[in-house]
């Protein structure tokens, strides 16, 4: 029987192959009498259904010539990168966003985002959608972390200074507001800004140092960069057993405390003017108020100054306030330069209006002994204002605030007592110097002059009131000025007039006070000894000054007075007030206010945080540069979150 033969295999075209990246642009299927074959495109010509010869034909040079006359070079493909189709919306609600933290109430953006949307076009205003919830979403998970980041970075490694106080709300929560002082080396200047709202659980030092710990949490602050704590002078916050300093300072020993002196100068104005006569403050109150609730009695009042001072426009009477520091010293200015137009309105208004109020108002006014203590308030209240003003300023000289309270010391003392006497401030008493024929100066001596000449003959017992009014007022500030203020004042050593004299004073004794090691004395010794061979260009502004001796390099570039400025900068950094704490409480106000009471904290923290950030940019909200880090988690999950609170701005 013979042998069965072998059936040979043959291969069927696959449509697998018009898929290959390699066949796929050339090779065609063709139906002929043998079944479907593989054909070239290019040689036109037919293939055995075999891969392996497939791929053998696509690498033959006939192919390839082919290939090219029919396509060419093949041409390289550009790079293109997907455009994010909501970009321009994502920046537009970032910068409406913007504008409302920074002016507005987010009941606005309801109305803003629709006016937009038909004011404009293009694809910002045709996508743009945004209402209260996700205008406060943003506010608070894109654009307060954002400020925060840069708050860090520019933060990070430097020494710094706390400013803390307590304020309540108008819902009445009670608050402890944070602010830092330090110096910027990414913008080569002095920085004090916010850092946000803390509600205090329990008012007792316990618990604001535990805020403390929270608000250093947050913020990624080292303890130990810790320099100083501004203060008012609270018991809780001074306390020498359990006070917020003493409790700190175990974390730093080296922490330095500064009172505010702003608080102590209206403390001692507020308790040396009850040895003035009551009477004057009740002319000040009495003033204000008989023009505050009535346009009618400004007009008329207005309508009679401009007649006796030729058409100029009288300044408003200022109230006497407690919270407001040394606002006595304004309403005094006023009402003793406005002293004759008062008088003669009240005058026509005792009449007029048959008011018992006017007539009592006229009868002051009509005392002269009530103008002689105005004029002998004036100046000293002009004088103690001015240092007020100082302290509280952010752009004053630091290095000179010390000698400025000095001096109005040593102004205030010189007034009551004998030229050269050897008065020590805090060894001896004012009443053992005190001169009882002192001059008071040259307004009060004119009116006193001139009422003698009138017949008046109790002038002592006026004087005795003003000296009794100047001993309560030296002994006062003496009593509230800072336990380190010689050293505090020591600080303007540092100043670039005594810097680059070729005889300087010692440093070695701030050294001390500030327990640098004997290692570091050494080196910054030196560095203080040779700092004035250099030939410095900005030698008009201390902080100018000090940037650039950081960033001085010999010819090896080695920063050569590295160790000198850092321990300088560090000073520079010390708090002198806590005047950025009270502006933090006033922009707590404007933005919560009886119509917005619910804004919960951690929506009013964010504005506050963004508010306080463009401030330190120096721009605002038209003005800023958004970067994509900024704006590419609008429209995203990360920008939205559950709200624990209901608040968003409700008006009740």
């Amino acid at each position: 029987m013979p042998k069965s033969q072998t059936k040979l295999y043959v291969q069927k075209f696959r449509n697998i192959w018009l898929k290959d990246p390699i066949l796929k642009e050339w090779l065609i299927e063709i139906s002929s009498t043998e079944g479907s074959l593989a054909k070239c495109k290019f040689c036109q010509c037919k293939l055995s259904n075999k891969y392996s010869d497939l791929k053998t034909h696509a690498e033959s040079k006939k192919h390839k010539a082919n290939r090219k006359l029919i396509l060419g070079d093949k041409q390289q493909k550009l790079p293109f990168v997907k455009k994010d189709s909501f970009s321009s919306t994502k920046q537009a609600e970032c910068r409406l966003c913007l504008y409302i933290a920074c002016h507005a109430s987010l009941l606005a953006v309801e109305h803003l985002t629709k006016v937009c949307s038909k004011s404009f076009e293009g694809d910002a205003a045709t996508f743009l959608q945004m209402h209260r919830r996700k205008c406060s979403c943003i506010i608070r998970n894109v654009l307060e972390p954002h400020f925060i980041n840069k708050l860090r970075e520019d933060t990070a490694d430097v020494s710094y200074s706390l400013i803390i106080d307590e304020s309540t709300d108008i819902s009445v929560h009670k608050y402890l507001g944070v602010c830092i002082k330090y110096f910027s080396i990414l913008s080569g200047r002095l920085v004090t800004t916010s850092l946000g709202l803390w509600e205090l659980q329990n008012v007792d030092a316990e618990g604001i140092v535990s805020c403390l710990f929270n608000v250093l949490e947050k913020y990624k602050l080292k303890i130990h960069h810790l320099q100083g704590l501004g203060t008012d002078n609270a018991s809780v916050m001074v306390g020498i057993n359990n006070g917020v300093y003493k409790k700190l300072k175990e974390y730093c020993p080296n922490l330095v405390l500064v009172r505010c002196v702003c608080h102590s100068l209206q403390l001692a104005v507020s308790s040396a003017a009850k040895d003035l006569p009551r009477n004057l403050e009740f002319l000040l109150k009495e003033t204000y108020d008989w023009f505050c609730r009535s346009p009618s009695r400004q007009m008329l009042y207005k309508a009679l100054y401009n007649a006796i001072n030729d058409g100029e426009d009288p300044n408003k009477i200022t109230q006497v306030s407690n919270t407001r520091w040394l606002s006595i010293e304004s309403a005094v200015s006023r009402v003793h330069k406005q002293w004759l137009e008062l008088k003669t309105h009240f005058e026509i208004m005792r009449l007029k209006e048959k008011c018992y109020s006017a007539e009592i108002l006229y009868q002051m006014y009509c005392d002269d002994c009530n103008y002689a203590y105005l004029c002998f308030l004036k100046p000293i209240l002009s004088d103690v204002n001015r240092v007020n003003k100082n302290f509280e300023s952010n752009s004053a000289d630091s290095m000179k605030l010390m000698e400025d309270l000095s001096n109005l010391l040593n102004t205030l003392i010189s007034k009551v007592t004998v030229p050269h006497s050897k008065f020590e401030l805090f060894k001896d008493s004012i009443e053992d110097y005190f001169d009882t024929n002192c001059y008071l100066g040259y307004l009060f001596e004119c009116q006193m002059k001139k009422m003698k000449d009138n017949g008046f003959g109790n002038e002592q017992l006026i004087r005795e009131r003003c000296h009794s009014f100047l001993k309560s007022l030296i002994k006062e500030i003496i009593n509230r000025i800072p336990d380190n203020f010689e050293i505090l004042k020591s600080v303007s050593t540092l100043s670039v007039q005594m810097v680059l004299r070729t005889v300087k004073p010692q440093i070695i004794p701030l050294l001390h006070f500030f327990n640098k090691s004997p290692s570091d004395i050494e080196i910054i010794e030196g560095q203080w000894e040779k700092i004035h061979l250099i030939k410095w260009q900005n030698i008009n502004d201390t902080c100018e000054f000090w940037y650039e001796v950081l960033q001085y390099k010999d010819s090896d570039n080695v920063h050569i007075f590295k160790e000198l400025a850092e321990f300088t900068l560090s000073i520079l950094s010390l708090p002198h007030s806590n005047a950025e704490v009270e502006r933090l409480f006033s922009m707590m106000n404007i933005v919560k206010t009886k119509l917005r009471n619910r804004l919960s904290l951690q929506t009013l923290n964010a504005i506050l945080s963004i508010r306080c950030g463009m401030k330190r940019e120096g721009k605002c909200c038209d003005s800023y540069e958004l970067h994509t880090n900024m704006y590419k988690n609008i429209k995203t999950n990360e920008s939205y979150c559950e709200q624990q609170d209901e608040d968003f701005d409700i008006f009740i």
